[in-house]
Formats: C-alpha cells, structure tokens, sequence
C-alpha cells in the first residue's frame, strides 16, 4: 500500500474487474506519465514543500491530519534533514496520547530514521501511553537504539504491568511472542518446509508463495503453483521466480500497522489496475487479509462459520505448522485491523532509495513490490518483474487463490532459487 492516496475502491469493483478474461500484459505497451521527468521532479518539489509548509505551523485539532500526513510522507521519501527532525521532535511533543493518530505516525517516523535523538521523549510515551499501537511502537524504537541496554525480559515484564490483558490484543499477542522469542529460536522451531510447499491450501486453487529473510531489506524470491501441484515455469522449464520486497518505508515489525508484510496466509482474489499514479498501470495483483472481506469471499466459499475463526484459517495451514506463531501472523495482523497489502510495480523516483540495500527496488506502507523501471524521457516501461508476475499468475489459468509469506532465516543476503529448490520436488 502507497502512502500517497491510494483509493480503496469497493471490493465488488475490484472482483468484477478479476472477472475479465485473464489476458496477458505486454511490457512493451505499458506508458506512465508520472514517470515523465518534468512531471516528477513538479510532484516531488510540491510534496517536499507541502511537507516543509506544514512542519512550520503549529499542532491544532484542525491542522493536526495535515501533520501526519506530511510525517508520512516525509518517511515516504527518507527525508532525514534538520525540518524533518524538528517536525517529529516537534508532534512528539504533544501530551502524551493528545492526538493518538498524530503521536503513532511521530512514533513511526522517529524508528525509521534509526536515530537515538527522539529517545527522552520515547521513553515518555512509552511509561504513559495508554495507546497499544504507540505503546509497541515505543518498544521496538526502544530496543532498536539500545536504550540504556534493557533487557526482552525487562519489555516482557512491563507489558505485563502496562497491559495485563495483553493476550487479548492481538497486536500486544504478537509483541511479546517476538519479545519472548529471539529469531535463531524461532527459525530454530520453524518445521519442514517442505510440508508447507507441498500442501494444498485449498484444493484447485492457484498458489503463489514469497519467501523472505528476517532482515526485510534484503529482496524475497516470488514462486507460484497451479492448481495441479506444479510449479510454474519459464519457456526454458526453470522454475519461474522474481525478486519481491515486503519492506515497508518504516522497516516496522509486521504486526505494526504499516510494519513490513505480516507472514502467514492471504486469500487473492483477482487482478486490478490501480488509479494510484505512483504505483502506476502495470496490474497488480490484489490480496486480502484474514478480518479485512467476509469469510465467503477470502476462503472462496469453502469457510465454515459466517464469521472469521481461526478453526477456518487452521483448515489453510499443514498440521505440522499450527503450533508455529509466525504462519499465523497474517491473521492476527487482519484481526488488529491490517489491509490494503497487495502485489503491485511502482512509478516511483528511484534515486530517494539508491542509499539503500534494495535499490533499484522501491519499498511500501506495508505491500509486496515488484522492481519495474521506466524511461524518464518517453514514460515507457524498461523492465518490469511485476508484468512477469501478473503474466505467471494468469497462465495458471485461474484468478483466485492465496498467498503464502514466509520468512526462511536471518541470513544477510538475497534469497534465490537455490535457497528453496529442493522443497520443490
């Protein structure tokens, strides 16, 4: 999901658009304005000028939805300058839980610039909040920058304090799972994964599979399966595969809203092309969270309650991995109110991200993305990864299934197919 005015059109729009015939996409005439290099540069200097604009007034009840979009947006761009600091420094400054939204989009700004400047008053927020989402932010900022070296166990013990029905939450569940757990545990715990791969999910439905390292910087592998079991392939009989980021800007946990891209189990439900000019008009592919449509829709009619169970969700998941938290993080992330996490290309300015270990990549609020690169000069398409994804997922023939997200370890350094073949058999 883009940060800048993506439009949630109504899903009935969208499912009727993933009706048409499933026609493949030719790179060749996809054409972008937005990409046009006058254009660009005009949208960014306006932008970064609203934004500037806006961190020069002060925080009212009026003008407040202002300030966190222009901390979005700042985050959007990696804008790391004194106006920025003095922006954030200048929201989290407010009471604490004054402008609850506010304060969060501060909280979240603050971790992405991985400074240690915003710490008093992060310590603030955290002993008085009586906000979850602010309240996890603050830890995971806490821990991040190292805070006077407290301990997992010292955050375990105050969430216990802060928030004695903490099970209840499902963000506040997930927090202390990750919390409890360091990730050589979990990836430790982590069962076959080939009992994964090898599951059906739903029978006759099209798979597409993204495994990814813990470190959300480093690109994913992208697979898909058709509804026979087989893998899709290449006109050379390799197995199909793309990189894919599920990065977000804030490079928050996934159970954080507009965090990375939760793992588990999505339900897709179709094909779209978004208005959202800096996504752009390659179609995407267009995937639901667990809590985000009616059960009907996201297990495609073969849900047994009417309202969404995780004795349905457990029915997707291989017996061998319903004790393993992180398959499930998908659902609880749905439950505490995720959405808007699809497969898309992007439009955007590359040289905002050519600092970062992804580039020519383009990270999200929270989505998967797919590398395209575009002519600054005529506004045609270069490359494009999204195009093959949404052309392999169209052979298989079908326009529903899942989406399953995994990540494989904590190694520093891309998956590829190598990483993932001999599951494959």
């Amino acid at each position: 999901m883009k940060s800048r005015n993506i439009l949630y059109l109504l899903t009935f729009v969208f499912i009727f658009n993933s009706s048409f015939a499933q026609k493949l996409v030719n790179k060749d005439k996809l054409r972008s304005k937005f990409v046009l290099e006058k254009n660009q540069k005009e949208y960014y200097e306006n932008l970064i000028s609203s934004i500037y604009k806006t961190f020069r007034k002060d925080i009212t009840t009026s003008s407040q939805k202002n300030w966190r979009k222009s901390l979005i947006n700042a985050e959007s761009l990696f804008l790391n300058d004194s106006k920025t600091i003095n922006g954030i420094k200048k929201a989290l400054s407010e009471k604490t839980d004054k402008f609850v939204k506010l304060q969060r989009a501060a909280l979240e700004v603050a971790y992405a610039t991985d400074s240690s400047r915003f710490v008093n008053r992060i310590k603030s927020i955290f002993n008085d909040t009586k906000d979850i989402i602010s309240y996890a932010i603050s830890v995971n900022y806490l821990i991040r920058i190292k805070a006077e070296n407290h301990s997992n166990e010292f955050f375990l013990n105050d969430l216990g304090k802060h928030f004695p029905k903490w099970d209840n939450n499902p963000i506040l569940k997930s927090l202390h799972y990750y919390l409890a757990n360091s990730s050589s545990k979990i990836f430790s715990n982590q069962p076959s994964l080939k009992d994964l791969i090898d599951s059906p999910i739903q029978k006759g439905k099209t798979i597409i599979y993204t495994f990814l390292r813990k470190n959300r910087n480093i690109p994913g592998i992208t697979i898909i399966k058709n509804p026979n079991g087989k893998f899709v392939k290449n006109a050379d009989g390799t197995i199909f595969n793309i990189p894919q980021l599920a990065i977000s800007y804030s490079n928050l946990p996934s159970y954080i809203p507009n965090g990375n891209t939760p793992t588990g189990i999505y339900s897709v439900v179709g094909t779209y092309i978004t208005p959202t000019e800096s996504i752009g008009p390659t179609p995407n592919i267009l995937v639901r969270s667990p809590f985000e449509v009616s059960p009907k829709i996201f297990f495609h009619n073969k849900n047994k309650y009417k309202k969404f169970n995780k004795t349905d969700y457990d029915s997707l998941v291989p017996k061998t991995w319903q004790n393993y938290f992180p398959i499930y993080q998908s659902f609880y992330s749905g439950k505490s109110g995720r959405k808007l996490i699809i497969i898309h290309g992007s439009t955007d300015d590359l040289t905002y991200y050519k600092n970062m270990p992804y580039y020519p990549m383009s990270p999200t609020r929270g989505c998967l993305s797919s590398k395209e690169i575009w002519d600054s000069k005529t506004g045609k398409c270069l490359e494009s990864d999204q195009v093959k994804l949404i052309n392999a997922f169209r052979s298989t023939k079908q326009n529903k299934g899942f989406l399953v997200v995994i990540e494989l370890d904590n190694k520093n350094k891309p998956v590829t197919l190598s990483d993932i073949v001999k599951y494959l058999d």
